[in-house]
């Protein structure tokens, strides 16, 4: 007895709304660390930043659109390059598109402490942050292991009231603090930031746009992925950039870029490192104690300093002969680099003092909630990707190994989750931003193209949603926008390699790895290297959709027919039909049936009652 689910019979429960609030917990999520990493290197200009980052964002997004209308099933960058090209680059897309799951788990778990630290301040401080940063990591993992999920309205509401708190902040802050003149006359082109600080930032800003992967790979999920897909897409567009950039404008009003002179090292050419000290929430100088700091800040140990730095402007003699020049920054980059938004509300003037007192704990928790709800997306989504790699024979299966009473892909979330605890560790948050840009143009731009290639590969199928601009040529619809976003995406990560080297040799160390992991199982296997590995097909009388009443399952105690159970008992609640579970005794031929050992109906009575434990689940 056989059956087959057809492809476009998708048992999913969640609507556009689900869609979205998944999306948003993940995009919505990463403006409280994006704008303060992408305020130090923008400056003035991190408005800008975003703004051009949601352009190539809107571009992907209707690629994605796009590709997940056509095919729910194929949902990710992995599943549409394999597609529309081969093994290899559908390899390639999801390993990439890996490294960005990783880096989203590691990212938003560092900051959830910072943004707790309104209730405790010595979670701010190292080595607390970290250890309860890892500590989010670990309970995730608890949690995706054992399946455990939390209700579907909760995500919802979450979303929900965090966009409104932004929303609030956003109006609050316009009428407050916005001047459009401190914002436009902030930025210098060429001076703050410098034409290579301002390039350098455009990567960054594609950490603001974190998650939109997750939407995808949540087609299966949808109970109408070809029509909701497009739609919370396009909803979620306006709503993200808005924020992003909204965020950024009252950002900059509130904490404006200002400037240190620095002494300059003639050795080095580089700035002195200087140390600095912690008070109120702001740095200062410890030569110069009435002094904030505004550039860069480093932690040491268990303290701070302004590191050495290469000057943006001209080197001059000070009135007492040394070398010094002058550098800007903004406190969303330094003082409130971990919790930029929490900046902005303590920036708030003492006119708004009641509002400000209401908003700096509701910030620090719906920051924090969101912060772990991001966490849990990537550790899934990382999880999920890990599993459709061994289930499509490109990394060894063990890696996507089930957990046989949950049927939850524990090595991969194990996997993941040590990988995002060791890149936490460290706490570079500048490198996590980096190897993020890294990894996820490389999978935007396998999007772009796999939506090209497949108007032409498939050109007969329905599209329920097609990105629009389109010309003529050989006989198909040409999509520009996947054009123009190809070259969008390929051309930030060129950026990315030629200026961060720590994160362009983490990032291609991870590709190169990959690819060794890849070429070395798939010939050790026997598998090929581009095309798919072939796999026995059922005979068409084996594949008739029917009904049962009864499912009889062998059961041994071994992790097969533990699988095997769970299989049958998601059936079995799908139909409504009852289990019998068969635990075989072997007796020699001339002895009679009743002669089993006790030691065998012990073993007999274990099995069942673990199966029966099983059952119970569902």
């Amino acid at each position: 007895m056989a059956r087959r689910k057809h492809r476009e019979a998708y048992q999913g429960t969640v609507g556009v709304g689900g869609l979205f609030s998944t999306a948003f917990g993940s995009v919505g999520s990463s403006i409280f660390y994006a704008l303060g990493i992408v305020a130090l290197y923008a400056l003035g200009a991190t408005w800008l930043v975003f703004l051009l980052a949601g352009l190539v964002f809107v571009l992907t997004a209707w690629s994605y659109a796009e590709a997940t209308a056509l095919h729910p099933e194929d949902g990710g960058a992995a599943g549409m390059a394999r597609r529309a090209f081969n093994q290899l680059i559908g390899f390639g897309a999801g390993w990439a598109l890996l490294l960005d799951y990783v880096i989203t788990i590691a990212i938003s778990a560092f900051f959830v402490p910072h943004y707790l630290a309104t209730f405790w301040p010595a979670l701010k401080q190292w080595p607390y942050s970290v250890v309860a940063g890892v500590a989010v990591v670990l309970v995730l993992a608890v949690v995706n292991i054992f399946g455990l999920k939390s209700p579907p309205r909760l995500g919802w509401l979450l979303a929900l009231l965090v966009l409104l708190t932004q929303a609030l902040l956003i109006v609050v802050a316009f009428i407050l603090l916005f001047e459009p003149r401190i914002v436009i006359d902030q930025v210098d082109f060429g001076v703050r930031p410098t034409w290579s600080q301002f390039l350098y930032a455009i990567p960054l800003g594609a950490v603001a746009y974190t998650g939109l992967d997750s939407i995808s790979t949540m087609a299966p999920e949808s109970w109408d992925p070809r029509r909701h897909i497009p739609r919370a897409l396009n909803l979620l567009l306006p709503v993200t950039i808005v924020v992003s950039v909204g965020l950024a404008l009252v950002g900059l009003s509130a904490l404006p870029v200002k400037s240190n002179v620095l002494p300059v090292d003639p050795h080095t050419g580089f700035t002195r490192p200087l140390e600095v000290v912690s008070r109120d929430g702001q740095y200062y100088f410890a030569d110069r104690p009435d002094e904030r700091v505004f550039v860069q800040v480093e932690r040491r140990g268990m303290g701070w300093r302004v590191p050495a730095l290469r000057p943006t402007g001209s080197v001059y003699q000070d009135g007492e002969g040394r070398a010094v020049t002058r550098l800007y920054g903004t406190q969303l980059g330094s003082a409130y680099l971990e919790d930029p938004v929490q900046g902005i509300v303590q920036a708030l003037p003492a006119t708004a003092g009641s509002l400000r007192r209401m908003l700096e704990p509701l910030v620090g928790i719906l920051a924090a909630a969101i912060l772990v709800m991001a966490a849990n997306a990537g550790l899934a989504g990382s999880s999920r990707v890990i599993y459709s790699l061994a289930y499509n024979r490109q990394i060894p299966s063990v890696l996507g190994r089930m957990l046989p009473w949950r049927m939850t892909p524990y090595v991969g979330t194990i996997v993941a989750g040590l990988v995002a605890v060791g890149l936490m560790i460290p706490g570079h948050v500048s490198l996590l931003a980096e190897l993020y840009a890294f990894g996820t143009m490389l999978s935007f731009t396998a999007v772009h193209l796999s939506v090209i290639v497949l108007r032409y590969k498939e050109p007969g199928l329905a599209r329920p949603f097609r990105v629009p601009l389109n010309i003529r040529l050989r006989g198909t619809a040409l999509p520009l926008l996947p054009i123009i976003g190809a070259l969008c995406t390929l051309a930030v990560w060129v950026v990315v390699l030629a200026t961060r080297p720590t994160g362009r040799i983490i990032g291609l160390a991870w590709m190169a790895g990959g690819l060794v992991l890849y070429v070395a199982y798939r010939k050790i296997a026997g598998y090929p290297l581009l095309r798919e590995p072939g796999v026995a097909k059922l005979p068409v009388t084996a594949t008739v959709d029917i009904d049962y009443n009864q499912i009889l399952v062998p059961v041994t105690g071994t992790r097969l027919t533990d699988e095997m159970l769970v299989l049958a008992c998601q059936l079995a609640t799908e139909k409504g039909s009852s289990i019998d579970a068969l635990y075989v005794m072997e007796v020699p031929m001339d002895r009679p049936l009743t002669a089993a050992t006790d030691e065998q109906r012990e073993r007999a009575e274990r099995v069942l009652k673990a199966a029966a434990a099983i059952a119970e689940e569902f």
